[in-house]
C-alpha cells in the first residue's frame, strides 16, 4: 500500500517550484502541489521522502554553485531616441519625395511592391517598397508606432540591430507575401517591418524571461501582448479614398505583409535572444550594424532607378 503524502520542500517562488518538480519527474519519483497561503508546497509519497530529499540538495547544492541569472541591461535611451527620429523623418522625407514626384520620378511605381515583379527577380521592390506611403495618415502611423517598437528593441539589443531587423523583416515579409498573393498583388508602406520590429521584441522578451526563470504566465505575457497588438493594428480595413496617389487599387491593409514581418520578426528575436545577450554590442559594432541597414535600402533604390526610365513625362512598369 502506498504510503501518506509528506512536505518534501516549500516555496513562495513558482519558478523555483517548477523546478523542484521537474527535478522529482526527471528522477521518476511521483510527486504533487498544493498551494498555502503564498506557498507552494512539494509533496512525495513517504517511501519515496528520503530518495526525493537527496535528489532536492543535489540540485539546490549545483545551482547554488552557479551564479543565478541576471538581467541584461536595457541600453541608453539617448541612441535608441535619436534612432527612432532620423527613421520617422527618413519616412517624412521619402513620403514628400513620393507626393512631389521629385527629381521627376514616379517614386510609387518605381518602388512599390508589385508581386509579379518581385516573382521575376525584382528583389529590391521588398525593400523600397518600406519607404512609400499611401497619404499622410499611413505614413504618420508607420512612423509613430515604428518608432515605439524601435526604441524598445533597441533598449534591449542596441540601434544596429534593431534597424538591420526592421530592414531584413520588412524585405523578407514584403518577398513571402509576393508569393502568397496573386500576382497582381500591390503593397506599399513601412508597417511590414514595423511589425518585424513587434515580433523581435516579443521573442526576445520570451527568451529573455526564460533565461531569467520566470513563471509560465511571466513568460507569456510579451507573446500574448504582441499577438493583441498585431491583431489590434494589423489586422483591420479600411475603405480607400479618391486621391491617395493613384493608390485607390491598393488594399489599405496587408495583413499577409503584416503576419509575414512579424513572423520574420519572431525569428530574428529568438536567434538575438538565444546568446544571454545579443553579439557585437560595442559602439562601433551598432554602427556598423545601423550603417548596413541604411545602405540596404539606398541599394535597393539605386537599383529600382537604374534601368527603365520612371520618370513621369514618359512613365511605364518595368
Amino acid at each position: 500500500m502506498a504510503g501518506a503524502w509528506l512536505e518534501i520542500a516549500r516555496t513562495t517562488d513558482l519558478a523555483q517550484a517548477d523546478d523542484l518538480a521537474l527535478v522529482l519527474e526527471a528522477a521518476g519519483i511521483p510527486s504533487g502541489r498544493m498551494r498555502e497561503g503564498r506557498a507552494h508546497v512539494i509533496l512525495v509519497r513517504e517511501e519515496d521522502s528520503a530518495r526525493a530529499g537527496v535528489e532536492l540538495v543535489r540540485f539546490t547544492a549545483e545551482n547554488q554553485a552557479r551564479p543565478a541569472p541576471q538581467a541584461t541591461p536595457l541600453q541608453p535611451l539617448g541612441p535608441a531616441r535619436d534612432a527612432a527620429i532620423v527613421y520617422a523623418l527618413a519616412l517624412g522625407t521619402a513620403h514628400l519625395a513620393q507626393r512631389l514626384g521629385s527629381y521627376g520620378v514616379d517614386w510609387t511605381a518605381a518602388g512599390r511592391a508589385e508581386a509579379r515583379l518581385i516573382r521575376s527577380g525584382a528583389w529590391w521592390r521588398s525593400l523600397t517598397a518600406l519607404m512609400l506611403h499611401a497619404d499622410v495618415v499611413h505614413v504618420a502611423g508607420n512612423a509613430l508606432f515604428g518608432a515605439l517598437f524601435g526604441v524598445m528593441l533597441a533598449q534591449s539589443v542596441g540601434i544596429g540591430w534593431t534597424w538591420l531587423t526592421f530592414v531584413v523583416a520588412g524585405g523578407l515579409g514584403n518577398a513571402l507575401n509576393a508569393w502568397v498573393q496573386e500576382p497582381t498583388h500591390l503593397s506599399i508602406g513601412a508597417s511590414t517591418g514595423v511589425f518585424g520590429l513587434l515580433g523581435a521584441q516579443v521573442a526576445y522578451e520570451w527568451m529573455r524571461r526564460r533565461q531569467l526563470r520566470h513563471g509560465a504566465w511571466r513568460r507569456a505575457a510579451p507573446v500574448i501582448m504582441g499577438v493583441a497588438l498585431l491583431a489590434w493594428l494589423g489586422g483591420a480595413a479600411a475603405e480607400p479614398r479618391p486621391g491617395d496617389l493613384e493608390l485607390v487599387a491598393l488594399p489599405r491593409i496587408d495583413v499577409g505583409a503584416h503576419l509575414f514581418g512579424f513572423a520574420v520578426g519572431l525569428g530574428i528575436g529568438l536567434a538575438l535572444g538565444a546568446p544571454k545577450r545579443p553579439p557585437l554590442q560595442s559602439r562601433r559594432a551598432q554602427a556598423l550594424l545601423a550603417a548596413s541597414a541604411i545602405a540596404s535600402i539606398v541599394l535597393a533604390w539605386v537599383w529600382a532607378l537604374g534601368g527603365d526610365s520612371y520618370r513621369i513625362s514618359q512613365f511605364r512598369i518595368r
